[in-house]
């Protein structure tokens, strides 16, 4: 079929259709071809998700422009801060973008020297060696997971001669947190000393730390005599803390999870307390002993002597003549026995000849006293008292009978409280002699409601597959109903007239009268002379065609004398 033949079908059956049958139908059409483009489009977006988020405006647009060389299409949210991408796509373009060093702080560091530059002057390089260090320490410290971007600024003072003419080095940090969140005081110590290392001649206390709303993060160092602030406050709880978890984490498993509550209240020593103690033992003790013995021998002067001396003595005379010393002026020893007198008439007996011995005896003994020092410190810090609150709950046991989760409660014996304070005061160091408290008491806990666990749906599990596929189906929902709710009741509202002249030419004679019978109808009305204007128009026309096609020179003849009449 040419398309002649197909425009002249077209305005037949556009001629035979009556003006809001001709706008109905090209509404219809014109809703279709919506739908079809609006469900292609729909399924061919993609799902997008977050690339990058939470960056400033200078990281934002490094980003942007290097997906729009890449042309990948991208969705801005959250004022420009937050890039999202086809989520098919994220990691592809996340490991592309961080190959080019994107996204970045927006402070340059160290590759501010891998360009070279003649005729830079010192000054010139300093500045640009403070700008690198800057840059490099607030990128260091935006990768902490709290931070989400930091600038560092560094006043290093010129060098001078004298020693008492320099200044110190100071450095000042600003960070900008996630979700207004709070930095503990670890994570803040930890950033000042990682500045301070980083930094020549920089000590800590030199660093300050603030947040984006200029409130003060680092505090100034605390005096090491000064033990009633803060930092004596912070040691305090978390001693207090750590004691309660640990106690805690001991009960569970015999009391069960839930069933124990403890609290510990510390109190620790704020003066220093320095003993010098020293102990004298009275008993003496031996440190050393020595014994020295001394003996001489001399010869006798004499036998006369010694005769004359003894018979002196026998006599009971005075001195005897032949001793010599202060031996002769000795009176006479009165238990001696007598000497035996010389018969008359007979000379005294004569001694034997003999020696004098002498000897000496000394003896040194040293005592040494014992003696204890002890020298005790006391620093700060340490517990001073403790005082420790244990309550237990009932022993909890499944009811008999009862419906599942319910239990009966039952208390405690003494036996078994007895071995729990017995745990608690090895698990905290219970000293009496302290002054240290423990109280263990069993107290029913009030019981929470039970309640039913519910089980995951499925669909849960499933969740992105469910949405595309829910997403699918109601597309093609949307166009079934678009198609047989509202095209389909338009055409057939359209087509309505002539499907009602049908029935009622059906209710009429009982028969459907085809076309002949019509054309035949309208011919014999022709030959009666009685036919209407509008019926005998079509029909003539179609008798014309007819013989043109049967006839064409009878019918090319008839034209030219047409033509020839209205040329004279």
């Amino acid at each position: 079929m040419n398309p002649e033949q197909l425009f002249a079908r077209l305005n037949a059956a556009a001629s035979s259709l009556s003006g809001r049958q001709i706008v109905t139908l090209a509404f219809a059409f014109v809703s279709v071809v919506g739908v079809t483009i609006a469900s292609a489009y729909y399924l061919n977006t993609p799902s997008y998700g977050v690339l990058f988020s939470d960056m400033d405006p200078e990281s934002a647009g490094a980003v942007v422009t290097r997906l729009k060389a890449a042309k990948v299409q991208y969705v801005l949210d959250d004022g420009g801060r937050t890039v999202k991408v086809p989520v098919s796509r994220i990691d592809e373009l996340r490991l592309d973008v961080a190959a080019q060093g994107m996204p970045g702080s927006g402070r340059i560091g160290f590759e501010i020297f891998d360009r070279t530059s003649f005729g830079v002057t010192d000054f010139m390089e300093h500045v640009n060696y403070r700008r690198a260090l800057e840059g490099e320490l607030a990128r260091t410290i935006s990768t902490i997971a709290e931070v989400a971007g930091a600038r560092v600024h560094v006043a290093m003072p010129p060098a001078s001669l004298f020693v008492g003419q320099s200044q110190p080095t100071t450095a000042s940090v600003v960070l900008k947190l996630r979700q207004n969140r709070q930095l503990s005081p670890a994570t803040v110590s930890a950033i000042t000393n990682f500045v301070a290392a980083s930094v020549e001649s920089l000590r800590p206390e030199s660093v300050v730390v603030i947040d984006n709303f200029g409130r003060p993060l680092s505090r100034p160092q605390a005096a090491p005599d000064d033990m009633g602030g803060t930092e004596q406050l912070e040691r305090q709880q978390t001693l207090e803390r750590d004691l309660s978890v640990r106690l805690v984490s001991l009960l569970e498993p015999i009391v069960g999870p839930g069933r124990v509550r403890v609290n510990v209240n510390a109190k620790l020593e704020t003066n220093t307390r320095e003993e010098t103690e020293e102990v004298w033992d009275p008993t003496p003790v031996i440190r050393s002993q020595q014994r020295t013995s001394q003996t001489s021998n001399s010869p006798n002067p004499g036998a006369a002597g010694v005769a004359a001396s003894a018979a002196a003595a026998a006599s009971g005379g005075g001195s005897v003549p032949g001793v010599v010393g202060a031996r002769a002026n000795l009176p006479a020893n009165p238990n001696a026995p007598p000497a035996a007198a010389a018969a008359p008439g007979q000379a005294a007996p004569m001694m034997a000849s003999s020696t004098v011995g002498n000897s000496s005896t000394s003896e040194v003994t040293n005592y040494e006293v014992s003696k204890l020092t002890r020298h005790v410190i006391q620093p700060q810090g340490q517990i001073a008292r403790l005082s420790v609150a244990v309550v237990l709950d009932d022993n909890r046991a499944p009811a008999e009978g009862a419906a599942e989760g319910q239990t009966t409660a039952t208390p405690r014996s003494a036996e078994e409280i007895q071995k729990i304070r017995d745990l608690v005061s090895a698990a905290v160091g219970f000293d009496a002699m302290r002054g240290d408290q423990l109280t263990v008491e069993n107290i029913a806990f009030e019981e929470p409601p039970v309640e039913e666990i519910v089980p995951v749906p499925v669909w849960e599990r499933y969740e992105p597959q469910a949405f595309e596929a829910v997403r699918i189906i109601g597309i093609l929902l949307l166009g079934a109903f678009a198609f047989f709710g509202v095209i389909r009741p338009m055409i057939a509202g359209a087509l309505r007239p002539a499907q009602a002249l049908k029935r009622g030419a059906i209710a009429a004679g009982g028969q459907v009268r085809t076309v002949e019978d019509m054309e035949s109808e309208i011919e014999a009305e022709l030959q009666n002379g009685n036919a209407a204007a509008s019926r005998r128009l079509p029909v003539l026309t179609r008798r014309v065609a007819t013989l043109s096609e049967k006839e064409p020179e009878n019918t090319a003849r008839l034209l030219r004398a047409w033509l020839t009449e209205e040329e004279r």
